[in-house]
Order: C-alpha cells, then structure tokens, then sequence
C-alpha cells in the first residue's frame, strides 16, 4: 500500500470514525495512467463488500461555490486528505488557446473561460452530487476514477447516514476500483463536467436559437422560435437515434412559415394562458411536429428541409481537423471525441433529410394547432 494511501485510509478511520476496506489502497499509481491517483484492490474483492463508509457529518458539504470555497481554506492547511487531491484538476479553464481553438464549433467553444481555481476544479471534478443543488467532497470516494474508458464500473455508492461504497461485483487483485459517475449524455458533457473525454457511445448535437434561425434565413422570427422552445431554455439536442425531434422541425417550421395571420394563428393554438403573458412553452411539448408539416404547402415543406440542411451543413463546416504542434496530444484527443460525437449527430440529421417521406403529403384541411374541433372546421 503507497503511504499516502495509508494515511487517507487512517484519516478516514480514526478522523471521521468511518471505515475503509483494508484491501483497498486509495492513492496508488498504475503504469500508463494519466491520473494522479488510482484506487486498486490489493487483494480480491468479493461481491458486496463495504469498501468504504463515510459519516455525512465528516464531509465538506453545501452548494457548490460554498463547498469550493471552504476547501480551498482547508488547501492551505496540511492534512491526510486533502494531501490527496490532485494537484492539478483537469478543467477547460486549463487549456492554453490553441487548444481551446480545437473545440470551435462544439458546444464547448465558449464555455469556462475563466481562470482557473483548484478548489472550483476539485469540486467540480470530484465531488458527489446529493441533491440538485448541493454536492459533497467524501473522503475516499472522491479518489475513485470514472468507469468510462478505463474498466467495467465496480462499486455502488449509497447515501444515509453515511456514504457507503460497495462492491458491486467481484473485484481481482491489481485491478482498478472504479465508479460511474453522474449521468451525462456525451463526450461533450464529459469534458466539460470531468475535464476529460472517454470514448462514450452516445453522440448529440445541441442546437440554440440562434443557430435555427441563421439557417432558416428569418432572422424576425427569433422571437417565436424561442417560444417553442423555451421549455428548453432555447435549446434542441439531436442524436443518431432521433436526428429529427419534434421541437426541432416545429421550430424551423415556425421560423419558414409564409402567412403572418397564419402563423399567429398557430401560436394561439399552441399557447395556453398559464404565465403573465398569457403563454405557456410548455404546449408546444404536444405539438405534433409532423403533423403540423402535413398542414404545410409545398414551399414550407421546402424551406423546412432547406431550413435543416443548412443547419447540418453549417455545424459541420465549424469545425477544426488539426491541430498544431503545441497543444497536448491527451487535449487534442479530447476534442476530437467531442467534435465526431456532434458531427456523427449532424451527419444523422442530414441522412435523414434524403428520405423526403418524413415529411408527409399536405391534406386537403390547412388548420393548424392542437386541437381542432372537427364540426368547426
């Protein structure tokens, strides 16, 4: 066991009366490894083993700007745990200029810009989420790597009372204990949460309303296009699996439609009056995008799918293919796996626009909306 491992295991004993399994060491180094630290099984690890428990009260818990800004107090102490966090946390805010200019075109191009702060990467990097808005850096867990791209994940963290980790399956000597982290959708979200951009096999593109309405060519319909979709905060994410998502046709279609008397037609159909505008966003979630395109001329239809394409094309002309000689290679890597997961998204979207049925033939009826009242119309 490293002895920095020895003495975490100890803290976490006699500091914060918790418990660490004696077969494990929580800082050790594997050969080829990036990480600063490593948790590895000494020995073998059986099925539903406690390996670790950590009492909540001997966390350094809250929101997450608190939480930062109480251990960076505690960085500037010397103790058996926080002579354990890395040194220096990955995070966006870390990468010189020219390897921020490999993510042009991503999501990602202007996120984290700011300086970077240890304490704020740590916690990012490294804390547990307890709740929406509260987080919590648990001594010994924050040690374990993400399962992505490195082994099988390991182990299943319970909240009580205290923080519980536990084998979730039979764990061989020598091998690296991971855990999964939180929930994330791609390389992109990966990245930006972890400050690295294992090979994941889900690809998205997220699209703002700016960029639908660039490529529809209307820029007077910004307005409603963010109405559509401000349920999600202006944003529509496409995917291989669903590379044309209702809110995304409704909300190129809004942005191409001929008819102005038509169109405020459609947004009273598909607005109810919940907010003080008399607006609520959330009724365009049970728009039915298709067939609100089968109500379309011709010309809409038209301009729908020109509408599409140009948004692919676009997305896909931003991007960078190189890289210079200066930028760390383990960046460079990480930005092509965020670039190819938005790009395999994008060419998805634009396949899908070689099959023209998705977009219906136009009924005899042109009313539009949710709701029709067949004796009305």
């Amino acid at each position: 066991m490293s002895p920095e491992g020895a003495a975490l295991a100890k803290y976490i004993r006699e500091q914060l009366n918790g418990g660490c399994n004696t077969k494990l060491d929580l800082c050790a180094r594997l050969p080829c490894d990036d990480a600063e630290r490593s948790v590895v099984a000494l020995q073998d690890i059986n099925a539903g083993e406690l390996l670790l428990r950590i009492p909540v009260e001997g966390c350094l818990r809250g929101r997450g700007d608190a939480v930062a800004t109480e251990l960076a107090a505690r960085l500037q102490l010397s103790d058996a745990y926080v002579a354990t966090l890395p040194t220096n946390p990955p995070g966006l805010e870390t990468w010189t200029p020219a390897e921020r200019a490999l993510l042009r075109g991503t999501r990602l191009e202007n996120v984290s810009r700011g300086d970077a702060d240890r304490a704020a990467l740590l916690v990012r990097t490294r804390c547990v989420h307890v709740s929406e808005d509260q987080v919590a850096m648990v001594p010994g867990v924050d040690a374990l790597n993400d399962a992505s791209g490195r082994a099988a994940p390991g182990t299943t963290l319970k909240i009580g009372a205290c923080f519980e980790m536990v084998a979730e399956r039979d764990l061989s000597q020598g091998e690296e204990v991971t855990h999964r982290y939180d929930d994330v959708v791609d390389a992109a979200d990966y990245l930006e949460r972890y400050g690295f951009a294992p090979v994941v096999t889900t690809c998205s593109k997220v699209f703002a309303v700016e960029d639908i309405v660039e490529a529809s060519q209307n820029a007077g319909r910004r307005e409603v296009c963010s109405t559509v979709l401000a349920a999600s905060q202006g944003r529509v994410c496409v995917t291989p699996q669903e590379p044309l998502p209702d809110d995304l046709l409704n909300a190129v279609l809004v942005c191409v439609l001929q008819d102005e008397e038509e169109l405020e037609e459609l947004m009273a159909c598909t607005i109810e009056d919940h907010d003080e505008d008399g607006r609520d966003p959330a009724a365009w979630s049970n728009v039915d995008a298709r067939g609100l395109l089968q109500q379309a001329s011709d010309v809409e239809r038209d301009l729908v799918a020109a509408g599409l394409a140009r948004l692919a094309d676009n997305a896909l002309a931003a991007y960078v293919l190189s890289a210079s000689a200066e930028c760390d290679p383990s960046r460079v890597e990480a930005a092509r796996r965020v670039r190819d997961s938005e790009r395999s998204a994008c060419i998805a979207l634009r396949a899908a626009l070689k099959d023209m049925a998705w977009l219906g033939a136009a009924p005899a009826s042109r009313k539009r909306g949710r709701d029709e009242d067949p004796e009305g119309a």
